[in-house]
């Protein structure tokens, strides 16, 4: 049996393996990092410019949480999708446009490690664009609780096009490190419709005993890094030490059997 905890490091020089997507999918590889694809500069650049549109940063507070955001994410809007796109609309002449040179850079990489023919942000019949990635702050003292993201299922019955996707994968470029802490933790569990009595109602994400005696795979983002795991399996971020661990991310979804071509959103 694989050991779970393996993670594949890659860098822009290594020849890319028929492997490594399917591999992702299925998790037989639950993380896989592209190191050394985006400069210091490109990213630094990003971070500046970041501060221009301070004031378009968002707080959504749960319970046991909050979430600090530039940027629309879906998750939060599947009972009224209209309002998702209508929050992207308003933000978007106030996004710096090295953030969506980046993104393109980001989607290129990925299409060209994972072998797809093509990888663009989703465009929904009656609502147009999605957008293409959203930027996440993680402040000292801040975690993201133990969740799984599954739009198939969030936004089921809403005619969304990302919910015809047949696999969900999770994109992150981590920006700017944090000084400790801020570990990505993923559980060697994907979510199954038994797991909702771990869900408290309102709250962010599921209590710890849904993946009890489950393994488990660590990994600490360096800036720069860009990783890619399969999100439909349990996991969490663990509290962040010193500096504002900073991200830009995006789910995408593959369309197709043979897994060629992909649709991104946030």
């Amino acid at each position: 049996m694989a050991i779970f905890n393996q993670i594949r490091v890659i860098n822009p020089k290594m020849f890319v393996e028929s492997t490594w997507l399917d591999d992702i999918v299925t998790a037989r590889v639950p993380l896989l990092v592209l190191r050394n694809f985006l400069t210091p500069e490109v990213r630094e650049a990003a971070v500046d410019d970041l501060q221009l549109c301070r004031e378009k940063v968002r707080v959504s507070h749960y319970p046991n949480g909050a979430l600090t955001t530039l940027g629309p994410y879906l998750a939060k809007h599947t009972a009224a999708p209209e309002n998702y796109f209508t929050e992207l609309r308003d933000i978007q002449p106030a996004l710096p446009p090295s953030l969506h040179c980046l993104r393109d850079q980001v989607y290129n990489w990925v299409k060209h490690a994972l072998r797809l023919e093509s990888l663009k942000t989703a465009t929904d019949p009656r609502h147009g664009d999605y957008a293409g990635s959203i930027v996440r702050f993680h402040a000292n003292g801040v975690a993201n609780p133990l969740h799984n993201d599954n739009i198939v299922r969030d936004a089921a019955g809403s005619g969304l096009a990302v919910t015809d996707i047949l696999h969900q994968l999770s994109c992150v470029v981590c920006l700017q490190e944090c000084n400790a802490g801020g570990e990505l933790r993923i559980f060697n569990k994907k979510w199954q419709p038994v797991d909702e009595r771990f869900k408290t109602p309102g709250e962010l994400g599921y209590q710890s005993g849904v993946v009890e005696y489950c393994e488990t795979c660590e990994f600490s983002p360096r800036s720069g890094d860009i990783y890619l795991f399969n999100p439909a399996f349990y996991h969490e971020i663990d509290r962040v030490e010193g500096d504002t661990r900073i991200t830009m991310g995006f789910f995408f979804g593959l369309t197709d059997k043979k897994m060629k071509h992909a649709i991104a959103w946030s």
